[in-house]
């Protein structure tokens, strides 16, 4: 074992990392300690090969992004000092067995990381001994974390983005891709929540491979497979072809106890009507039944007498025979019909557009800047353009506003969830209208991705359409109350001097924050208003602070590499804790 000292210049992340999520805040949690108390666990890196001359990191990529990010500030030299312990002549298996070992052990790898981390580990030949020693986890959990490869790529993100929970993703895991993207939206909107609950959705009405009997090599389709059962379950996904072979198999055994007792007969049903027969004596045959339940499961009952009860009693008293259409059958037909459905549309996109907007009416989802602004308490002028034209879609739809509440969010609230409604109201609307209703839904949905972050990224599709429709904030909006008590006095200093105030303002200094504010506030509006500007005035209604522009530029941020053009929003822009703002934890919770 080497252990030196490099600079963070010699060093570099390693595309084996099983880490591929870095969280922003653990990772100035940790800068922090490695500012306060140092570095107190070296890195692990591996000697550069060939012409290279960085060392890739097998272990410490969390320690290597809280020292760059601190160099970064300026809290550290770029000459710091980074201990670090260096392997010589390692393969990659071996450099991402100590990477994975050394992550799951420390790190807490997301469970789909761990899955795919422990599945290069087993790919690459590593006994599973010896992944249990070393990582700590148990075969079960091993297993557990493996299945979670099977899930679809729709579910993987919902996993990732704790949309839904571990033990719901292992129940998807037994679905096929196909199935479990069916399910996922009722798991998310809490129709499905337990396990169980998603299992069954997923198999059942799948009879078990427990249930058969007849010889396994007689059924040619697949099979549904649950790995995580305690003892693995098996589903046959053909059933139709499962119950041929079932209702064979049960005749078979009827006709064999036919040679051996006084009478058998077959009988299929819910659940078998053990009164309609008495126990024959002891030293008599008696008769059988062979009871083959809907369900698939055959039950044999052996020593039976018949009684005297009548057929027509016995018939009425009968539990509810097997449906006439069952479950593979009504899929089937739903799949069929569902199709012509679809088809009839195709050619009528008339109905299309009805579909489309019913759908947005049921499903509205406002973007958070509508909603934002009802906390504000302020009516920016793009919100009462927005305002505007939901009035006038309220009254083609004959809905009275709801005084108590935004007109856009009368609209979007008011038919939520029901399909049916929105689908009979909208048939009076004429194309022109139904057009707008659908333009004005879609448009509120759309904005600014993740909105307390600076959208810098010029290939955004945010940033695209702003382009495209040549957005000036200008046009919609005046420094104000709310962005100037969101910035210090040195900011607000720095601001008066690019808009031209400070040639009618005094400085920041002379006066008290809160004053300062609605001075400036007086400033803009009266700019804004004037009828024959001035040169300050036409300075003031041109001044815009770049992280209005599209994209945004971020002060804070250097000039990005090639390499980094396309990773998406990275620096967080800073919030200024000053009294009378709205924090991130109150807006958050409001939302």
């Amino acid at each position: 074992m080497t252990i030196q000292t490099l600079t963070i210049a010699q060093i570099q992340p390693s595309i084996l990392n099983p880490r591929k999520f870095f969280d922003d805040t653990t990772i100035e949690e940790l800068a922090q300690s490695i500012k306060t108390d140092g570095l107190l666990q070296n890195l692990v890196v591996a000697k550069p090969k060939g012409k290279a001359k960085k060392h890739n990191i097998i272990a410490g990529e969390r320690r290597f992004r809280a020292i760059s990010h601190l160099i970064e500030k300026g809290e550290l030299d770029k000459s710091f000092p980074v201990r670090v312990e260096i392997k010589e002549n390692l393969t990659d298996d071996e450099a991402l067995r100590i990477a994975t070992v050394e992550n799951v052990q420390r790190e807490n790898l997301s469970p789909l990381e761990e899955a795919a981390a422990l599945a290069a580990l087993v790919k690459n030949g590593e006994e599973l001994d010896n992944i249990v020693a070393q990582t700590g986890l148990s075969v079960a959990t091993i297993r557990r974390r493996l299945t979670l490869l099977n899930l679809s790529d729709k579910v993987k993100e919902a996993l990732a983005e704790k949309q839904i929970t571990l033990s719901q993703a292992e129940a998807l895991t037994i679905g096929k891709h196909e199935d479990q993207d069916e399910v996922l939206d009722d798991v998310i909107e809490g129709y499905y929540t337990a396990p169980d609950e998603i299992k069954d959705k997923l198999v059942g009405d799948l009879p078990s491979l427990s249930m058969a009997i007849f010889p396994q090599e007689q059924y040619t389709g697949t099979f549904t497979k649950d790995l995580l059962a305690e003892e693995n379950a098996t589903y046959f996904d053909d059933v139709e072809q499962f119950e041929t072979l079932q209702k064979q198999a049960a005749e078979q055994k009827v006709a064999e106890y036919v040679q051996t007792h006084e009478w058998a007969e077959l009988q299929e049903g819910y659940s078998f009507s053990r009164w309609q027969y008495g126990e024959a004596e002891e030293g008599e045959k008696g008769g059988v039944v062979v009871f083959l339940k809907n369900s698939g499961d055959v039950e044999i009952y052996e020593g039976l007498t018949k009684t005297k009860a009548t057929a027509s009693t016995a018939k009425a008293l009968k539990a509810k025979e097997k449906d006439f259409y069952p479950t593979p059958l009504r899929r089937y037909m739903g799949m069929h019909k569902s199709l012509a459905v679809q088809a009839a549309i195709l050619g009528n996109p008339r109905k299309a557009k009805e579909l489309a907007v019913a759908n947005k009416l049921a499903r509205f989802k406002a973007h958070d800047c509508l909603r934002y602004f009802e906390l504000e308490g302020g009516m920016p002028p793009a919100l009462a353009v927005i305002n505007q034209q939901a009035e006038i879609l309220l009254s083609d739809l004959k809905i009275q506003a709801d005084e108590e509440k935004p007109v856009w969010k009368t609209l979007g609230g008011f038919f939520h969830t029901d399909e049916e409604e929105a689908y009979d109201t909208i048939q009076s609307l004429t194309d022109a209208q139904l057009e707008s209703i659908l333009v004005f839904l879609e448009v509120c949905e759309f904005g600014q991705d993740m909105a307390d972050r600076l959208d810098t990224h010029e290939g955004s599709l945010f940033n695209k359409i702003a382009k495209d429709l040549a957005v000036d904030m200008r046009d919609y909006w005046r420094p104000d109350e709310g962005f100037l008590n969101r910035r210090n006095k040195v900011q607000l200093q720095a601001l008066m001097n690019e808009s031209g105030a400070s040639a009618k303002l005094a400085s920041a200094s002379e006066y008290k924050k809160g004053e300062l504010v609605k001075s400036l506030t007086k400033f803009f509006q009266s700019a804004k208003k004037a009828k024959k500007p001035t040169e300050t005035d036409l300075k003031a209604n041109d001044w815009l602070p770049e992280a209005m522009n599209f994209p945004a530029i971020d002060p804070d941020r250097k000039e990005p590499e090639a390499d980094d053009m396309d990773e998406d929003f990275e620096d967080e822009d800073e919030v200024q804790g000053e009294e009378g703002e709205l924090d991130d934890e109150e807006y958050a919770e409001a939302a």
